[in-house]
């Protein structure tokens, strides 16, 4: 098994309707050879919709959870910056 992993995965279909929806994820997978220790982290990519005609429409996901840590985290090493220059000129 290698030691990253990466896949897509397609979840249970639902009927709404006349529609099928299905849910599509990303699986990311780290994991410590001969341990049983890792780390997974599930993302949504997209909803497939399916009419009755069996005519398909994906559907992208934004991940706001994604979009929310990358913002905290440049956010936090700005601020790391910002106060790093300010106590380097004093």
């Amino acid at each position: 098994m290698p030691l990253i992993d990466s896949e897509v995965m397609k979840g249970e279909t639902t009927r709404h309707g006349n529609l099928e929806l299905i849910p599509v994820n990303q699986v990311f997978r780290i994991q410590s050879p001969g341990k049983h220790v890792g780390l997974i982290w599930n993302r949504p990519k997209a909803v497939v919709v399916r009419g009755e005609d069996g005519q398909e429409q994906v559907l992208p996901v934004t991940d706001v959870t994604r979009v929310a840590i990358w913002a905290i985290l440049a956010g936090g090493i700005l601020g790391a910056i910002l106060i790093g220059l300010l106590y380097r000129h004093q």
